[in-house]
This record gives structure tokens, C-alpha cells and sequence, in this order.
């Protein structure tokens, strides 16, 4: 696989070069850019990454909806939030399979950690080891963290696993890709005109790509990944292959793949021919 991956770098340096922060109007991170401070962009970066479900149109929807009612500043917001005095302003919101009562939970999820560590970073922190190979081990200790916070007044106990608020804690260990938790983490930990880096305390080289729709698509095409199904190990697969090409940044390619899928060329007659990956493609027709 070395070699066929070794084959794509001027491709995907390209399509790297070619997606870049003018296509931040189709993703929910230039919503969160839009905040200068970053103990506000963090709050905001969670909120738009465990959202990041659907459509990207409906996504930034919800997403703005949410913000809008957290006034300028969201990390003064959940500072200050506590449902036993101001109920719950997210109640008559919904996306997909997410109530109203879950966004209020991840609100109040976001409160108290908080309050108990100043940050969303800090709070990560307590479960990752600068030396292991990726996120995966603090991830998984970060969504048993995060479960373990208090979810009154919103639940008594938490709906089963994969329903509901449970779905935002999506566990590695457990075989998930949770790609909206490294979402969340590429974008708080990489530096670049896309990703925020207000993270130090995280090496970029330990990041696993958000493996959604349109990165399994493309790494099945491309032949970053042999396996069929997605999951935490494809992930991982895919992550090793793009290691060939950037060793102490792997992911560096997330966002533009990302892109490229959602314009969605594949299905366009002709588009093989101006696609930026052209015959690195195994489907590429001249």
C-alpha cells in the first residue's frame, strides 16, 4: 500500500493546495471561527463537531441556531449556565435523532466541565499520554469522563447507548470511527489557514481522521484503506496509509478530501478529467 499511497502525494498536496479557507462556508468550522477568543472557540468547536450529523447545509443551521442563543460569547455562557435557575433555551431545537433535552444535556456537559477544569482542553487531558501512537486511548477515556458528569434535570438516567445525548460519547474502544470527536480534535489541534491550533498539549501526528460519508468514499478509491466497513479500525487504516505522506501530520488532508466529496464530482459526467486526483483514482475513466 506504500507504494500506491507514495503515488498520491502530488495529487492530494494539490487538492490541499485547492480546498483551502474559501470552502469554509460549507463546513461548520467557519462558524467557529468566527470567534476571536478561544476558550470561545472551544466551547463553539464542540457544539458544531458533535452536530456535524447530516447535511452540512442543515448542520450549520443547527449549529448557528444553538450559538445565537448563547449570545457573543459561548465559554461566558456555559460559565454561567445552570438549568436549576434558567431551564433549558435549546428545548424546541432539534436535528436528527438529537431532542432538544440532549443539546440542553451537551450544553450543561460543557458547564460543568467548565467550571471543574476552565476548558474542554484540560479536561481531555486527564486521559491522554503523550506517548501513545494516536487519540484513541484519550478519546475513550475522555467519553467515560464526560458520562460520568451529572445529566439532571434533563435525565434520570442516560437513554441506551447509541441513542439520544448517549450518541454525542461515541467510544473508540467500542469499535466507533467517533468522528465527531477527532473532528473536533483536528480542528482544535492542527495549525494551518483551516484548523484552529489553540490545543498544545495534543501533536498533531496523534490525530485519527474524521471518517465520514465522504473520506470512506474516497480512501476506498484512492486505496488508503482495504477493509469494508467503517469503524474505528478503517479509520486508523487510513491514518497509517496518509503517515506515509506526512509522518508528524497525518490528517492534513482531512479537510480538502472533505470538500471534494461534498462537491461531489463522482457523480458528474465528464469530472474525472478536472478532478484534482484525476488517475490517482481507481475509478478514473479518460
Amino acid at each position: 500500500m506504500d507504494d500506491v499511497v507514495l503515488s498520491l502525494k502530488p495529487s492530494l498536496d494539490s487538492l490541499y493546495k485547492s480546498y483551502d479557507a474559501a470552502y469554509l462556508d460549507m463546513d461548520p468550522l467557519g462558524l467557529v471561527k468566527r470567534y476571536e477568543r478561544p476558550g470561545d472557540q472551544e466551547v463553539a468547536g464542540f457544539i458544531a463537531a458533535v452536530m456535524a450529523l447530516g447535511r452540512w447545509e442543515q448542520i450549520r443551521r443547527v449549529v448557528s441556531e444553538i450559538l445565537e442563543r448563547m449570545g457573543s460569547s459561548p465559554k461566558d455562557f456555559v460559565m454561567g449556565y445552570y438549568p436549576s435557575r434558567h431551564g433549558n433555551p435549546f428545548e424546541d431545537l432539534r436535528h436528527r435523532f438529537y431532542s432538544g433535552r440532549d443539546i440542553g444535556l451537551l450544553v450543561y456537559w460543557l458547564a460543568q466541565i467548565a467550571r471543574q477544569e476552565g476548558g474542554i482542553e484540560a479536561f481531555y487531558m486527564k486521559g491522554h499520554n503523550a506517548g501513545d501512537i494516536d487519540v484513541g486511548p484519550g478519546l475513550s477515556a475522555f467519553v467515560r469522563n464526560v458520562a460520568r458528569l451529572d445529566i439532571e434535570p434533563f435525565y434520570n438516567e442516560l437513554p441506551a447507548p447509541g441513542r439520544g445525548a448517549s450518541h454525542f460519547l461515541t467510544d473508540p474502544f467500542k469499535g466507533s470511527a467517533a468522528k465527531r470527536l477527532c473532528l473536533f480534535l483536528r480542528w482544535m489541534v492542527r495549525t494551518d489557514n483551516i484548523d484552529l491550533g489553540i490545543w498544545k498539549s495534543v501533536s498533531p501526528a496523534q490525530l485519527i481522521i474524521p471518517l465520514d460519508v465522504h473520506i470512506t468514499r474516497l480512501s476506498r478509491r484512492l486505496g488508503l484503506t482495504r477493509r469494508s466497513t467503517p469503524g474505528w479500525r478503517m479509520a486508523v487504516e487510513i491514518t497509517s496509509a496518509l503517515r506515509a505522506l506526512d509522518r508528524e501530520d497525518p490528517v492534513k488532508y482531512d479537510f480538502a478530501l472533505c470538500t471534494l466529496g461534498k462537491l461531489d464530482p463522482c457523480n458528474q459526467a465528464g469530472k474525472c478529467q478536472t478532478c484534482p486526483i484525476g488517475q490517482g483514482c481507481h475509478e478514473y475513466s479518460s
